[in-house]
């Protein structure tokens, strides 16, 4: 694992959200909390939160959140449509709020989205560049949803990428593996521990 500047970093901490990683939340059993637990994505993460904050490293929340109805929801995509018919992520709900052990501190950055990346429709890439970050280190869920598509658009606009694989889940291992063997191409594959020693 390569050193990180803290000038020069970003930690993401992506979609760690009630409805998706709390096994009460809508997609809590049927979706995500199960791979979340195995792989203890969220303990990991929150490791990697305390060991980024003790170093001054900024720390970046990103949440997707819509409306009650979900007005501006892409319909096409089966994704989205899923959580509206569930009614999920409203803003302003329990659902849509941080999981406990992921919420952000009084002065990080929070980009909420109503997409997969966290750049697509957000001031991200602007608040990075203004921060003068250039890498950025990924943990979420799922991996396949937002890792897969904020990696493959940092990438795009010119960032350095690594992923810390055992903070991030999907709906199962497999789902997983195959999300990160793609990335491998673009990014850094690492884990909650090398960041921490890299750190």
């Amino acid at each position: 694992m390569q050193d990180f500047g803290t000038n020069s970093t970003a930690l993401l901490a992506m979609d760690f959200q009630n409805d998706i990683v709390d096994p009460k939340g809508k997609f809590g059993v049927q979706a995500f909390a199960g791979h979340v637990q195995q792989k203890r994505a969220i303990e990991n993460a929150t490791r990697v939160v305390a060991a980024a904050r003790s170093k001054r490293l900024p720390v970046i929340h990103v949440v997707v959140a819509f409306p009650e109805g979900h007005p501006s929801i892409n319909m096409s995509a089966q994704l989205f449509a899923g959580i509206k018919q569930a009614n999920a992520l409203v803003q302003g709900t329990w659902g849509a709020d941080f999981h406990p052990a992921l919420k952000p501190e009084q002065d990080e950055f929070v980009v909420t989205k109503q997409t997969v990346s966290a750049f697509a429709g957000t001031d991200l890439d602007k608040s990075l560049r203004a921060r003068g970050i250039t890498t950025l280190v990924l943990t979420g869920v799922a991996t396949n949803f937002v890792i897969d598509g904020t990696a493959r658009d940092a990438v795009d606009r010119g960032y350095a990428v690594a992923i810390l694989e055992d903070c991030c889940a999907s709906f199962n291992e497999e789902v997983h593996a195959s999300a990160l063997q793609v990335l491998t191409h673009l990014a850094r594959i690492s884990t909650a521990d090398e960041f921490i020693s890299a750190l």
